[in-house]
Order: C-alpha cells, then structure tokens, then sequence
C-alpha cells in the first residue's frame, strides 16, 4: 500500500515552476525522474504557462486535477481488485510533508499547504472514502497509528511510515491520531478498503497524453482539461491499466496488444459502473485529431478497428452478464 507518494508525484505541481524565477532561485527545470521513456511528454515551462501565472493559481488547478483523477480511478481500482495480480490496502487518503518538495519552494509549500518542518499531513481524502467516513480532513497531522508514535521527522520516520504503513492498514481497523491546524488533537478509526495495486497520477505538460511505464499511469493536465467528460476519462485511464494488468510492460508493443488493452479497459469500467455504450459512442463520434498518424502505425490499430473490436468486446460482455457470469479480461 501506498498512502506516502513518491517524490515524482508530489513534485508534479512544483517542480514546473521550478525554472521562473518569481517561485524559486534555480534556473533549470525540474522534471521528475519517473518519466524517462521516450514518450514522455515535455513538462510545462515558463514559456508556456499564461503571463501572470502564480503558485496559487498553479497548485488550486493542481489539486482540483488531482481530486477529478482521485474520482474517476477510484471506481477502476476498487472493484477490480479481483482482477489484479498486485494490490493494496486503500485508506482513503493521501499523505506529503515538507521534505517531499524542492528546497527552494518548501517556503512556499509551507505558506500556502500548511506544511510545518516536521511531521506527515494529510494531503487530500478521497470523497467517500474510509478516511472520509472516519471524519479525517486534509491539513491534518499525522501523530500515531495504532497507538504509535509518528518520528517527527528524518530516516526514523521513513522506516516507521513504511513499516507500520503496511501493518496497519489490514483486514482489522487501523487506529489513527491526528492533529488539527489549530491544535486539536483527535482520534478516529478505519478499515482500509483493498485496490488495484496502479497508481494514477496527474503530470504537468500541455501535450495531450496518456502515459504507463508498466507500474503506474501518468496523464498529462493537457489531456485532462482537454477531456471534459469523466467517462471519457475512464476509459483513457482504464486502457493504460489494462496495459499494466496485463503486463505489457516487457512485450514489444503490436496493435494485438493495443486491442487487448481496450478490451480489458471495458471490462474494468462496466465493473466499475460507467458506462460503456456512451464511451464507445464517443469513440466511434470523436474528431480523432491524431487520425491519419494512428491509421499508418505500425503498433496502433487504425480508428475503425478499434470501434470493431470494441464492439465486440461489448457484445461479449452483455453475453456473460446475460448468463450470469463473472466477467473476465479475456
């Protein structure tokens, strides 16, 4: 289980102002280590962010993505934790502190999220949620769990986080202290739910793209914002699970391969309860920008043949549900 993020997630907000001189002293960019391969899409820089942009308004669009993301994948994670080689235990909430952030914007993580130099905080709960239901708000401080104390900071505190991290939130309920902003102290509990162990995260870039390195999705903010619709938004997060789920990470990437992905995408949304019929219908009404470049791939199928196989991996699926039957990625 995940509850801390990686550096390369909570970076994503930050770490693209990291090269104005308005928020922090460097001059290079900052790009985070987890997007390496070579379809990664170019972070957003100065240049290309609007004149008068400022933190604030970077980190309130950040968290609002963060929080439309953390909606729609939680449905495609939690009900197909069946379907998953690999999960984890899922509170409900997101963790960060301060040393999670470049040196040079930890005053400002500190001025506008509430981060002291100690401690782990609540970052954001998911709406209906474990940690929801248990009254947790983001801003809150971590200050025991299952009655231990949380070290204030440095490699005590890593090596207890990790460890209890994955004691604690079991099959049993996890016991939780926590600190309010103004100093409350008050204690709570939770029965974590359990998930598909792939993350999904929001990365800063004006490209329009969705990205998976085979553990975990990334989806560019260009193509969030460019996709209004959350059920259109499933079905772009479920394809890259699919990859993952399925474990294309090491085979060379062929339209076979593509048309499994989409196929095992709607599976994962018909258990998630969206709703297919309108998704496939987008495909098959969408502009496709990208038309004539995807029609001459050589690793993706053509447009039409992808609304073909979603067809009929429709049509399987009203088959066995029909009959009664579980559903199957394949």
């Amino acid at each position: 289980m995940k509850v801390l993020r990686p550096l390369g997630t909570a970076l994503a907000a930050l770490c693209l102002l990291a090269c104005n001189p308005t928020f922090a002293s460097s001059g290079e960019e900052a790009t985070p280590e987890l997007y390496t391969e070579a379809e990664t899409p170019a972070p957003m820089t100065a240049e290309t962010r609007p004149a008068g942009t400022t933190f604030a308004d970077v980190l309130t669009e950040y968290q609002a993505l963060n929080s439309r993301l953390e909606s729609v994948t939680a449905p495609l994670r939690l009900e197909n934790a069946a379907l998953c080689s690999v999960t984890e235990r899922d509170p409900g909430f997101i963790t960060h502190r301060l040393a999670d952030y470049p040196e040079a914007l930890q005053p400002i993580a500190q001025a506008y999220l509430g981060l002291k130099e100690d401690g782990i905080y609540i970052r954001s709960v998911r709406r209906e949620s474990p940690a929801e239901q248990a009254d947790i708000l983001p801003g809150d401080r971590l200050v025991k769990l299952n009655g231990f104390p949380v070290p204030v900071s440095g490699v005590a505190q890593d090596r207890f986080y990790d460890a209890i991290a994955r004691q604690a939130f079991g099959e049993v309920k996890t016991r939780l202290t926590l600190s309010s902003p103004d100093g409350t102290i008050y204690e709570t509990s939770l029965r974590s739910d359990t998930a598909c162990a792939v993350p999904v995260s929001v990365y800063y870039s004006d490209e329009v793209n969705g990205h998976t390195d085979g553990y975990e999705v990334m989806i560019t903010s260009g193509l969030m914002n460019s996709v209004k619709d959350d059920v259109n938004l499933a079905l772009i997060v479920a394809h890259e699970m699919a990859h993952v789920i399925a474990g294309h990470k090491d085979q060379t990437p062929t339209k076979d391969l593509e048309l499994e992905a989409d196929r095992i995408a709607l599976v994962l949304m018909e258990n998630a309860g969206y709703n297919i019929d309108a998704a496939i219908a987008y495909w098959q009404e969408a502009a496709h920008p990208h038309r004539d470049m995807q029609d001459s791939s050589r690793t993706h199928p053509t447009i039409q043949a992808r609304y073909e196989n979603f067809d009929q991996e429709r049509s399987r699926i009203r088959r066995l549900q029909e009959s009664g039957k579980t559903l199957t990625l394949r």
